[in-house]
Parts: C-alpha cells; sequence; structure tokens
C-alpha cells in the first residue's frame, strides 16, 4: 500500500502555490498513491484560494479512492477550519509518531492499522 507525505513548504497556502500544489497532488495519485498525509506545520495562513485549493485536492482523492489525512496544522489554521466547518470534511490529526487510522477510511483500500506521521 502506497502512503505518502507531502509536507507543504509555503508559510502562505494561495492562488500562486495552490494550482502548483495539486498538480503535484493529482502526480502522486497517478503514480499509485492511495493514502495522502498533509503535513500543514510550515503553513500559517490559508488564503480563500488556498482553501478551495484542499476543497478540490479533497474531492479529488475521494473520487480516486484514496485517503487524505491532514495533519500537524498551526493554530491559525486550525482555528480556520473550525470556523469554516472544514475540520468535519478531512480527517484532522495531531503532530505526532504514529496514528490509528480508522477502518472505515482504509476498507476501501485494503485496510492499514497505523501511519506514522
Amino acid at each position: 500500500m502506497s502512503v505518502v507525505k507531502v509536507t507543504l513548504s509555503p508559510e502562505v497556502l494561495e492562488s500562486a502555490n495552490a494550482v502548483h500544489f495539486q498538480k503535484e497532488i493529482e502526480k502522486i495519485i497517478e503514480n499509485g498513491g492511495k493514502i495522502l498525509m498533509l503535513d500543514l506545520k510550515n503553513v500559517t495562513f490559508l488564503t480563500n484560494a488556498g482553501l478551495m485549493t484542499l476543497v478540490s485536492i479533497m474531492k479529488l482523492v475521494k473520487a480516486s479512492n484514496c485517503i487524505l489525512l491532514i495533519s500537524s496544522m498551526s493554530e491559525q489554521v486550525r482555528m480556520l477550519f473550525e470556523l469554516t466547518g472544514l475540520e468535519q470534511m478531512f480527517n484532522c490529526f495531531p503532530s505526532g509518531e504514529e496514528i490509528s487510522v480508522p477502518s472505515e477510511l482504509t476498507e476501501k483500500i485494503g485496510g492499514l492499522k497505523s501511519v506514522a506521521l
């Protein structure tokens, strides 16, 4: 099973870098990535375009029968997710060495017990 961890490096996810980021996710899925973990530890702010990119990526991942996990959100990004209700749409996890992935997420791709973040 292919697990791909993607660490976002820009401090601000905005339209200037969002399109490039989405294309990179598409390449990962095309190359067999089944579980994508977005590490947002370096992102301190999301613009509207950045939020829309994350929603588009989530739709792309679901349409590809893959799983999207988000980890290590800064406090500012976490508050934005809570204010917009996005924390209910995404599988968000705190930073840490390993997390347990709920089986209902992994049944469609053959199961997985835990993922190192």
